[in-house]
């Protein structure tokens, strides 16, 4: 399956982009998608297939906006062939999601203190993870 676009629930401060993404919604062909989301414990993923936030606005903290990131966040994973997709788990907590690619290196999505990270395999491993183990595949995921 072919990724198309990321997009991207945001937080946006005096006009400018708050930290990273919030939300991520994965693109597949076929109408087929993935949010990648924090859990409400900040320690693991919420990886379902629902929609993104629609933008609204927090009077003075800002507002929420939703925008394609894939060419400013993700320019090498646009059009990109997914041969699977599964989760990475640490002692038993869904943490992130791994990319498999049928050419190329792996590419992972994981949460980590209420954040969102990303990267290949080695910034995975050398994320610096708390009690230091590094997450490991899991499960398939169906898209």
């Amino acid at each position: 399956m072919r990724l198309n676009s990321i997009v991207a629930n945001r937080h946006i401060f005096d006009g400018q982009v708050n930290g990273k993404p919030l939300r991520l919604l994965l693109n597949f062909d076929h109408g087929n998608a993935l949010r990648l989301q924090v859990a409400a414990n900040g320690e693991q993923i919420i990886v379902d297939d629902g929609p993104l936030d629609v933008p609204f606005g927090m009077d003075e903290y800002g507002e929420m906006d939703v925008a394609d990131v894939t060419q400013s966040l993700f320019p090498t994973l646009q059009d990109l062939e997914v041969a699977q997709v599964e989760t990475l788990a640490v002692t038993g907590k869904r943490v992130g999601v791994k990319l498999s690619l049928p050419q190329g290196e792996a590419f992972h999505f994981w949460v980590d203190s209420d954040e969102l990270y990303w990267g290949d395999s080695k910034a995975l491993a050398n994320h610096d993870w708390m009690g230091g183990s590094v997450p490991t595949t899991s499960e398939h995921i169906q898209i």
